[in-house]
This record gives C-alpha cells, sequence and structure tokens, in this order.
C-alpha cells in the first residue's frame, strides 16, 4: 500500500467512502430538521395553543400530575382546563409565561383546599383581573373574580405571581406568572 499511487488499495478503499459517508450525514441532517422545527410546548406563543388532551379523564390527570410535582393537593380534580401563554422571544431579555388554571373540584371539599391555601397569601400586589389572549369558556368573568377568596399560586404552581381563587360552587382559578 503506498500512499503516493493512486491506484493503492487505501486510496481507492477512503474514495469510495467519501459518497458513502456524505449520503449518510445528509439523510441524517434530513431526519432530524423535522424534529428541529417543532417548538416545545413551553415556547409556543398565545396566538399557537397546545393541544388539547384527548379526553377529559386525560386532561384532568395531566393537570393533576403538573400541580402534583409541588406537592399533595388538598382534594380530587372532576375537571380541569389549562392554557399557558409566552410573551418574548427569549432573545433580548427573558420571556415572561403566564398559566391560567380552571379546576373543578367538590363542592365539600373546599375547606380542605382552603386550609392548604391559607398560607399562601397574595404577594406582589397581583390580585387584579386577568385572563387568557384567546377568550375562554371555562375562565373566570369579570364580575365573577369580585366573588373569589384569593390565596398566592405558590402552593399549588410553584410561583410566587398570581392568585387562586377559590368560587363557592366547587371552582377553582389559578392565575400565575413570571417577572
Amino acid at each position: 500500500m503506498n500512499p503516493t499511487n493512486p491506484n493503492s488499495t487505501s486510496t481507492r478503499t477512503h474514495a469510495h467512502r467519501a459518497p458513502i459517508l456524505a449520503a449518510a450525514a445528509s439523510l441524517l441532517l434530513a431526519a432530524c430538521l423535522p424534529c428541529a422545527a417543532q417548538q416545545p410546548e413551553s415556547e409556543r406563543s398565545p396566538s399557537a395553543p397546545a393541544k388539547q388532551a384527548a379526553t377529559d379523564k386525560e386532561r384532568v390527570a395531566a393537570i393533576t400530575k403538573q400541580l402534583r410535582r409541588n406537592g399533595k393537593l388538598p382534594g380530587v380534580l372532576l375537571d380541569a382546563q389549562f392554557v399557558e401563554e409566552k410573551v418574548g422571544d427569549g432573545v433580548l431579555g427573558p420571556s415572561e409565561f403566564f398559566a391560567f388554571y380552571a379546576l373543578t373540584v367538590p363542592a365539600s371539599d373546599l375547606p380542605a383546599w382552603r386550609a392548604a391555601l391559607a398560607a399562601s397569601p397574595v404577594v406582589n400586589n397581583t390580585p387584579a383581573y386577568a385572563a387568557p389572549k384567546a377568550a375562554a369558556p371555562w375562565w373566570a368573568s369579570k364580575a365573577d373574580f369580585g366573588k373569589l377568596e384569593l390565596f398566592g399560586p405558590k402552593s399549588l404552581t410553584g410561583r410566587f405571581n398570581g392568585w387562586v381563587g377559590l368560587a363557592p360552587d366547587g371552582r377553582i382559578f389559578i392565575y400565575a406568572f413570571t417577572m
């Protein structure tokens, strides 16, 4: 095998490998592009809402799991809705996230929820009404907001900013955001 001889076995082997390696690299790149083009759910803009869970049961299970990351829930969820909005692209400063939850629990469980939330007061002057940008029929109206008993969202969401509002009929509204 003489490296200066173009007819040597070593040179011919490498010459045949180059097109194969280029083709393999092209295929790998093409296979990865669709994955890279998809945005993670946490980076979707308000105009691109997350897909709804296939069934009510799956949606409630997913939201229950999400809220349990911060501790045990004081009761079961009968129904649950969630949307998160992102403002900013994270390039010229951090993005902010606004989360909206609407939970339905048995009205008889409200004392347990109230007791669990009592240690979390509303902080940072955030007890103002807020709603998702896209109208959501499951979200509290501005008129209903005035009738809610407010607590802080930290124990349920891990966020300090926002509020948890308890309605006497077993609905719980959670608004939490980052700054």
